[in-house]
């Protein structure tokens, strides 16, 4: 999980339809096309990019409470297997579009390539918010139930592509010498990985965080501004 902005104000259909008294309705076009963009086209939870199951979730569960099940900073975007399992089980959890919250700092995720494995997730803080953001990494990443098992093994495996190619390129920055013509481009690759938009951005920002001098040539791209100025 990584900070998202949400855009402001709330998409005017969602009050159009809290005020009509029947409507359930907050699966609307600008409420989509908005949290699309926000969330890069990404579930905020498991950070896979492009997913082919989108839902508009509730952040805290509304529990039919009209005031919740149509405020805009509780909406966000998720791939069925990671709002099948947050559900209503998870409603106490690190919020990343809440920038103070910190979350990527809070949270340790890695992924060894070889031998392939379970997803390492660590709650950095004994924070309830962390220790229940983690539990539900964990399953999300590494499955439960047969069905949700399967479906953490398929985003593993494109995970794994993303960080083998993230491990290479960081591998060929290393290997170039400062005058290579190569390394500029090296570097503009690298910093796309590391944006908010690439896909398992988290992971590959711990990557960055663990290696001191990939640290000192990188780390700045996602540095929190209050962190920075310390």
């Amino acid at each position: 999980m990584i900070y998202f902005k949400k855009s402001m104000p709330a998409p005017p259909s969602l009050e159009v339809e809290k005020n009509k008294a029947s409507s359930t309705n907050y699966r609307l076009q600008d409420v989509i096309t908005r949290i699309k963009t926000d969330f890069k086209n990404k579930c905020y939870l498991c950070e896979y990019k492009e997913p082919t199951t989108i839902n508009v979730e509730h952040f805290i569960p509304h529990r039919n409470n009209r005031d919740l099940m149509f405020k805009w900073d509780n909406l966000f975007y998720a791939c069925g297997h990671c709002n099948n399992l947050k559900s209503d089980r998870f409603d106490n959890i690190l919020n990343c579009i809440d920038y103070s919250e910190n979350i990527e700092e809070r949270i340790y995720l890695k992924m060894d390539p070889y031998p392939f494995k379970e997803v390492e997730v660590k709650g950095l803080d004994d924070d309830e918010k962390t220790i229940n953001t983690a539990e539900l990494l964990k399953l999300i990443y590494n499955g439960s139930t047969p069905i949700k098992t399967v479906e953490a093994e398929n985003i593993r495996k494109n995970l794994l592509k993303e960080i083998l190619e993230f491990q290479r390129l960081l591998v060929k920055y290393s290997a170039l010498e400062e005058d290579d013509d190569e390394l500029e481009d090296i570097k503009r690759t690298i910093n796309r990985h590391l944006k908010d938009y690439s896909a398992f951005t988290a992971f590959k920002r711990w990557i960055i965080r663990e290696i001191p001098y990939l640290r000192d040539e990188f780390y700045h791209l996602f540095q929190r501004k209050d962190e920075a100025i310390r």
